[in-house]
């Protein structure tokens, strides 16, 4: 497994402008799957946003599946893949698993969170839904082993996360999110994803939206694999 790789952080596809874009890029996306996935296989994202993990998969010859919170969202990925059908609108941590073919690929960014935050990612940080972070890893810890119940025999899990430097604290997301997942799943190591292009570049001083100029590509394994 490559464990740094340089990839272009410029997003192919446009979403409504009301929408702040923190997306995966394609790009990202694409080369994992095509990393440790092959055509037909069942690729799942619980945290779909805005389809990118979905939209790839089928570009790629994968069958997608997805979960997203937002109802408007859930619309706006619907049109945008083929299988409208195999997206639903669920709390990922709510989700009903067994709805949904097991997979051979998990591909997804959960929503982040820095450690002094009081909103609840899981609902897209709206100003009544109180948490804290150890509440959030606790949450986290929970749906990957429900995932990982669902997996086929030989899937891979791929976690998109970047640590964050906020007001001159660090909190170490990427760190405390493969210690939440590896409690249910076999941590196989991260990947290193440096990111270059205009749009990276131009936005926050150079650095990835979170104060560093890379994320991570956690890969994890269902228990027995190799």
């Amino acid at each position: 497994m490559q464990t740094f790789l340089t990839l272009e952080h410029d997003r192919e596809s446009d979403i409504p402008a009301e929408y702040d874009d923190v997306r995966t890029p394609e790009a990202y996306v694409r080369h994992f799957l095509r990393e440790f996935s092959e055509p037909g296989d069942t690729v799942f994202d619980p945290f779909a946003g805005f389809g990118t993990t979905l939209t790839v998969a089928e570009e790629l010859g994968r069958v997608p599946y997805g979960v997203e919170y937002e109802e408007d969202r859930v619309e706006l990925v619907r049109d945008r893949i083929d299988r409208p059908e195999n997206v639903r609108r669920a709390s990922a941590l709510e989700l009903d698993f067994d709805r949904f073919p097991a997979f051979d690929c998990c591909l997804t960014s959960p929503p982040y969170m820095e450690r002094t935050m009081t909103v609840n990612p899981f609902r897209n940080y709206a100003t009544d839904s109180e948490s804290d972070y150890e509440a959030y890893l606790a949450d986290l810890t929970d749906l990957f082993a429900r995932l990982a119940d669902h997996a086929a025999a030989d899937a891979t899990v791929l976690v998109d996360v970047s640590n964050m430097k906020h007001e001159d604290r660090v909190t170490t997301l990427a760190w405390d999110v493969a210690d939440a997942v590896s409690e249910s799943l076999d941590f196989g190591g991260e990947v290193v994803v440096g990111w270059e292009g205009e749009e990276q570049t131009e936005r926050d001083g150079g650095t990835y939206g979170y104060g560093y100029d890379h994320s991570y590509c956690l890969v994890f394994r269902a228990d027995g694999t190799e």
